[in-house]
């Protein structure tokens, strides 16, 4: 197969500068293609801590901003109402206790409403400086938050803002809450119109509220981690609230490559100073590799579909350099079946271009010699022709058809002594030696003598029209060309049709030929006869001109006369008539002859 192969590449030339071609294009592509690849990932890992530290930042600040607005609603505290009613002190009777505590909360209703806050409020806890907890809502039965360190530790603050937490709260057990942690906004209340001691405030917020933050950002494999160690939020959400080992390793703004959970992660990781929180993306090396290998797939594609199109081109560059030789090729084999009647178009000065120009001298040079062939057989048949008229003695048929119109008249038969005449000069036409090459005027009579004897025969069943323009008639044409298609007319067409038969001869001149046109309204031919008369009429042969006379013999000797390019054509639609087209080349004009 190989060695087929290896027969079949050296037996083409356009083969072979096309696989030559293709190792060109080929091997760059695969420099190129290793180069891209390679730098593709070393570009994939900067853009991944690029666009890790970004996500980070806009995270951070996103936090922030939400931070602030929690930050804000718990400077209700400081509102003239509020403080007056924080100074009052909690009523001992229940109904003005119950007041109170509605008029504390309707505040807080207020300002968040007048205050636009981006945050969903849980629960909002005034714990008073003996440790009772006044809650917008009853959830911390039982519960205290005086004695937790958070909150101690934030009192000492003296009013700073502090984020506590993640806290599972028992509030959150309905199966509707995606997760049970919460993280806390935790302040002392200070004493702006007094000098009690009025406690501090717990705000709740779910860590969820998270979760609709990092889904506005479409951010995804984060975890936050407070100053302990703690998963306040992770993706996975089962993991909020457990101590996480590995943040140890963790500090605030970083990026790069560590072991975490056994694993090998590309770590980025940013500090928030609002909330004392850490945000970290974890980044595995099986999806840097994943974005690489992706870009590798993209080059890959990339680099397969330049070289179909290289290939492409090159196929068409390699055709455009073989085509002259290829042409050269298909007429050098009809050089070599017998036709030496070609030009080829000399387009470029190369070494095809001078191949092609002396394949034509070559050409032109057998061309020549076998017209000079063709001339000596054209010689040889007219002496054939001329040695049969000798055999003939003219003599004797012009005084017997003389001798048989004396009779006609004698007797008082007109149409025979008209037949006779007719007859006796169309004897005189067709064998009377001398050129071959007639006078159309002449060859138009000796149609018109035909005619007129079958008029007779058949009482007028037909007409002759002839409009020929008169300096075509000084035109010449070989002798007996037009009569025995007339004969065909009258004897295929025009015999068996019921109506009047009419043949009509017509010529005309173009720019490079001299166009004759005989038209009957005859029967017809059919398709499949005519079809195999033009392949006949196609076929260039050299049969003598006295095996019949038919439209091929007429064909052959206006071929054989003038050369290829001239001839008949025959066209007829079944039940309408048939056209016989002549076209010869234009001759020069001569005096009008005159007549016999």
């Amino acid at each position: 197969m190989i060695k087929s192969r290896l027969a079949s590449l050296n037996s083409s030339l356009q083969k072979k500068l096309l696989l030559s071609y293709s190792i060109v294009i080929l091997i760059p592509l695969l420099i190129l293609g290793s180069i891209l690849y390679f730098s593709t990932i070393s570009i994939t890992q900067k853009q991944t801590q690029d666009n890790r530290l970004l996500e980070l930042k806009v995270l951070s600040q996103n936090l922030q901003e939400y931070f602030n607005s929690l930050e804000l609603y718990s400077r209700a505290i400081y509102t003239g109402e509020i403080q007056q009613l924080l100074n009052k002190g909690i009523p001992t009777d229940i109904i003005e206790q119950t007041r109170w505590k509605t008029s504390l909360f309707q505040q807080f209703a207020e300002w968040y409403g007048y205050m636009g806050i981006n945050g969903e409020i849980h629960n909002v806890t005034i714990v008073t400086p003996d440790g009772a907890m006044i809650q917008r809502d009853p959830l911390y039965i039982g519960e205290s938050f005086a004695n937790q360190a958070w909150y101690t530790e934030t009192l000492a603050l003296q009013g700073e803002v502090r984020v506590a937490g993640p806290f599972k709260r028992s509030y959150f057990i309905p199966s509707s809450t995606a997760s049970p942690y919460t993280f806390s906004l935790v302040r002392k209340i200070n004493n702006s119109i007094g000098s009690a001691n009025l406690g501090g405030i717990v705000i709740d917020i779910s860590v969820m509220d998270i979760f609709r933050i990092l889904s506005g950002l479409k951010l995804t494999d984060v975890i936050i981690l407070n100053a302990d160690n703690q998963i306040v939020y992770s993706s996975a959400i089962e993991r909020i609230g457990q101590q996480w080992a590995d943040g140890e390793k963790i500090s605030g703004d970083t990026s790069g490559w560590m072991d975490i959970d056994g694993k090998r992660m590309f770590v980025s990781s940013t500090y928030s100073d609002a909330t004392g929180w850490r945000f970290v993306t974890l980044d595995p090396l099986s999806s840097i590799q994943g974005n690489s290998n992706k870009y590798r797939d993209i080059t890959i594609g990339i680099g397969f579909l330049a070289l179909i199109i290289a290939l492409i081109i090159s196929n068409f560059v390699s055709r455009r350099i073989t085509k002259p030789l290829r042409t050269l090729q298909q007429e050098m084999k009809k050089v070599q079946s017998g036709d030496f009647n070609i030009q080829l178009d000399v387009q470029s000065t190369d070494e095809v271009g001078q191949l092609t120009r002396s394949f034509n001298r070559m050409t032109e040079e057998i061309h020549t010699l076998v017209n000079h062939v063709y001339k000596s057989e054209l010689s040889r048949k007219e002496a054939q022709l001329k040695a049969l008229h000798s055999q003939i003695n003219p003599h004797f048929l012009y005084n017997t058809l003389d001798s048989m119109n004396a009779i006609a008249v004698i007797e008082e038969v007109p149409l025979l002594s008209r037949m006779a005449k007719m007859l006796s000069e169309m004897f005189r036409y067709s064998i009377s030696s001398g050129e071959q090459i007639v006078y159309l005027q002449e060859e138009l009579r000796q149609v018109v003598r035909y005619v007129e004897i079958q008029q007779i025969r058949y009482d007028d069943k037909f007409s002759l029209i002839v409009s020929i323009p008169e300096p075509l008639l000084r035109y010449q044409i070989p002798k007996l060309t037009l009569q025995p298609i007339i004969e065909n007319a009258i004897y295929h067409g025009l015999e068996m049709i019921p109506g009047e038969g009419r043949i009509e001869i017509s010529g005309y001149e173009t720019d490079e030929y001299t166009i004759i046109e005989v038209t009957d309204n005859g029967q017809g031919i059919p398709l499949s006869d005519l079809a195999s008369i033009q392949q006949h009429l196609q076929i260039e042969e050299t049969n003598s001109v006295m095996d019949h006379i038919g439209l091929v013999n007429v064909q052959e000797r206006i071929k054989l006369h003038y050369g290829s390019h001239c001839g008949i054509t025959l066209s007829s639609e079944l039940g309408k008539g048939t056209k016989v087209t002549y076209r010869l080349p234009k001759l020069e004009k001569e005096d009008t002859p005159s007549d016999e």
